[in-house]
């Protein structure tokens, strides 16, 4: 018998070209349906690594675009604060500037306290803003609010004094056990008048100088420790209309004076000595003049200066309290702890730019600063004058009452005065314009970069469809050509070969 070789294997060589064709039209079908070339990137060949690497790209600046939506929201939030904060401040500066009229309205407070009552408490709402669970004023302490409450700030938070307690004990401590803002009496020895520091403490009135047109007399000082200065009048007594003048520096840097003329008018007006029969007896006038002035000024100019070198000590960091009691004989601040004293700012508090304790990266080699601590310079100095002019108050009987007020609103005022030498709202927001400003034009760039690198990687993925159509119809056009071989071939035999 003869044998037909190559018959056999040539079916199988055209079974196995079916079975490609017909994944090959399994792939086909797919991309038609789908519009992708392949639904892995294993099925991509070549292209699979600038796929991975495209498509990685894409997902990057998407994740930069996310940041920078974030990082837009929270500039946009911290600056709508600080306007609000700033609006505050302005008008409480002109309110202080403005003409009052002094009137008790409650709880030994006037209308523009009261004001500044319901402002500290904006202001420190302000301060702690969130976007989401992150305050934007506390630094990189994003899971804390920057302050403590108004009320634990002014009033006290069981054991740990308020500002109000700080506030009193530095006026005890300033006005003295005598209430002459720890000088001592003058004192008289012939025609020489000296007035003289009760010790060398911070606290009450400091001698800065003292001046005189009075023909042949003397100043000196103040020298000594503690200091004191002397005026002698000489032994001619002064003519009518010459003057003493008295500087004095206050606790919180600021400076009075005592101006005293000499007259023979009697009784002698207020701001002015008798002039007596004889040098000595000016000189006994002159003691009395002056101690009448300082206890004047100690309940005045001094009430207003106190409060404000009390509220200095409390918002400083750390915070410092008059060491006692007794108070009014105290000669030394300590420092105050976190147990016996409210911490105001609860933030972070760490070393370095405030601004770099939050940041983001919005492309490569891209990163913007913008965080802020409330305790900045600009920040404390509003809620500071806010708490000290909310925290005190004056009483309906006391004659003094209205000079101590305006003392102590012209300090405010002078203090939310915009200065040159210190740091303004307006510098945090520059700062934080100029990071939203680079956080802006990090997304026009990325927005541009997107849509290249998606073209570039729909290409790859992406199927023609009309190039698919066309390798549809010859691949069918194929395979049934195949299967007619295939089924010719089936039916061959021997006995129809011979």
């Amino acid at each position: 018998m003869s044998t037909i070789t190559g018959l056999t294997s040539n079916a199988m060589i055209n079974a196995q070209q079916l079975v490609r064709m017909q994944q090959q039209l399994n792939d086909l079908s797919m991309q038609m349906s789908t519009g992708k070339t392949a639904q892995t990137y294993g099925g991509l060949g070549i292209n699979t690594g600038l796929a991975v690497n495209t498509s990685g790209q894409i997902s990057a600046l998407n994740s930069y675009l996310n940041s920078i939506s974030i990082v837009n929201t929270r500039i946009q939030l911290q600056n709508s604060a600080l306007d609000q904060l700033n609006t505050i401040s302005q008008q409480t500066q002109a309110a202080m500037f403005s003409p009052q009229n002094f009137t008790l309205v409650s709880n030994g407070q006037t209308s523009g306290q009261i004001q500044a009552n319901g402002n500290f408490d904006e202001a420190l709402s302000l301060l702690n803003t969130q976007a989401g669970n992150t305050y934007l004023f506390s630094g990189n302490a994003t899971g804390t609010p920057a302050t403590t409450t108004p009320d634990s700030i002014l009033n006290g938070d069981g054991s740990a004094a308020g500002l109000k307690q700080v506030i009193s004990e530095r006026l005890q401590a300033d006005q003295g056990a005598d209430g002459r803002g720890r000088l001592d009496p003058p004192s008289v020895a012939g025609t020489a008048v000296t007035l003289a520091e009760d010790g060398v403490t911070p606290f009450g009135f400091k001698l800065a100088g003292a001046t005189t047109n009075i023909a042949g007399a003397t100043v000196t000082g103040p020298v000594g420790s503690p200091p004191s200065l002397t005026i002698d009048l000489g032994g001619t007594n002064p003519s009518e209309g010459t003057t003493v003048n008295i500087q004095l520096t206050l606790p919180d840097g600021t400076s009075t004076s005592i101006n005293l003329t000499a007259t023979s008018t009697v009784p002698p007006p207020n701001g002015s000595f008798a002039i007596g029969a004889t040098a000595a007896d000016t000189a006994a006038n002159l003691a009395t003049a002056i101690d009448t002035q300082v206890q004047n000024l100690a309940q005045t100019d001094l009430v207003g200066a106190s409060a404000i070198a009390a509220s200095n000590n409390f918002f400083d960091l750390p915070a410092q309290r008059v060491d006692g009691p007794p108070f009014d004989t105290a000669t030394s601040l300590r420092n105050a702890t976190a147990t016996d004293t409210v911490q105001w700012y609860t933030g972070d508090n760490g070393a370095g730019d405030p601004r770099s304790t939050m940041s983001a990266t919005l492309d490569n080699g891209i990163t913007v600063n913008y965080g802020v601590r409330a305790n900045e310079q600009a920040l404390r100095n509003v809620v500071q004058n806010l708490a000290t002019l909310a925290a005190v108050s004056f009483s309906p009987s006391d004659p003094n009452a209205s000079a101590a007020y305006n003392a102590l609103s012209q300090r405010i005022g002078a203090n939310l005065t915009p200065s040159a030498t210190a740091q303004q709202i307006s510098s945090i927001q520059t700062e934080l314009a100029g990071a939203n400003d680079t956080a802006s034009t990090a997304q026009t760039s990325i927005n541009a970069k997107i849509p290249i690198l998606q073209n570039v990687l729909s290409g790859i993925e992406n199927a023609d469809p009309n190039l698919v159509g066309s390798e549809l119809l010859a691949l069918q056009t194929q395979m049934q050509g195949s299967l007619q071989i295939t089924s010719m071939l089936s039916k061959l035999s021997l006995v129809n070969f011979m």
